[in-house]
């Protein structure tokens, strides 16, 4: 009954904290104003498997076709990317810093478990998309369940916050492209960083959160991708809440993929 309670409440949030091919209610978005928690973190970093075969790529994504108003497809087609090149490899790992209104965040994304993922996180961090982003929702994945203040997740990623009057649909955009789900060994311990999507699994986009607390049932059934792990800033993290700001991304370092 509780996992029942737990996936009741997490689906509608996640149709706003994902990709963008599916249409968004904006009713069931409680993203900007929720005073919850956050999901866990991975501990499963530390030493990576054999490098995983993608079996699927990033998907292009038409705003126009999501039935969101007009004003939103317009701010989704300015801010649209292309996906990363076909010819470049993700890295095997790589170290980012994110500079919040709270802090500084070190990050370590793992390569060799998401390459799709991380591939296009450091793809969009060089290209500047997340600065001046804010983060939408802090939400509590355990409310109503008897465990509320332990499934803690802060989620932000999304272009549309950098527009004000636009705040009624903060968790619906994307880069312009989707990511599809990696299976991993990655979980979803205490200060991981993770991939939102829709109810798609293959619906990531820009999208991601931190947890601050274990949530291991959303590595269930098709569960999210798991990327990277939070190395220093964890009481940052703690701080964090909707409409705080990530003021900028930087690519600190990568190790490039081994050679086959």
């Amino acid at each position: 009954m509780i996992k029942a309670k737990l996936l009741a409440l997490l689906l509608p949030a996640c149709i706003i904290i994902g990709g963008c091919t599916a249409q968004t209610d904006p009713a069931q978005d409680t993203s900007a104003n929720t005073t919850s928690a956050e999901p866990a973190q991975d501990t499963a970093t530390n030493e990576a498997s054999a490098p995983a075969e993608p079996t699927k790529g990033y998907t292009v994504v038409d705003p126009s076709s999501t039935g969101l108003p007009a004003p939103v497809v317009e701010a989704l087609q300015k801010t649209a990317l292309t996906p990363p090149p076909a010819d470049t490899p993700a890295p095997k790992q790589a170290t980012l810093l994110f500079t919040t209104s709270k802090g500084k965040i070190k990050v370590q994304l793992n390569g060799e478990e998401a390459p799709l993922q991380v591939k296009s996180f450091v793809y969009l961090s060089k290209k500047g998309f997340y600065n001046g982003t804010i983060f939408h929702r802090y939400a509590d994945l355990l409310e109503g369940s008897g465990m509320s203040g332990k499934g803690r997740i802060i989620q932000g990623g999304d272009p549309l916050t950098k527009n004000e009057s636009l705040q009624q649909y903060w968790g619906a955009g994307g880069p312009g492209y989707e990511v599809p789900r990696e299976h991993n060994k990655l979980t979803h311990e205490a200060f991981v960083i993770a991939a939102a999507r829709s109810q798609d699994p293959d619906s990531a986009g820009s999208q991601f959160y931190f947890t601050v607390d274990p949530v291991p049932f959303l590595d269930e059934g098709d569960g999210y991708t798991v990327f990277g792990k939070v190395l220093s800033g964890k009481d940052v993290v703690e701080k964090l809440r909707a409409n705080d700001k990530l003021e900028k991304v930087e690519v600190l370092s990568e190790t490039p993929a081994k050679k086959k």
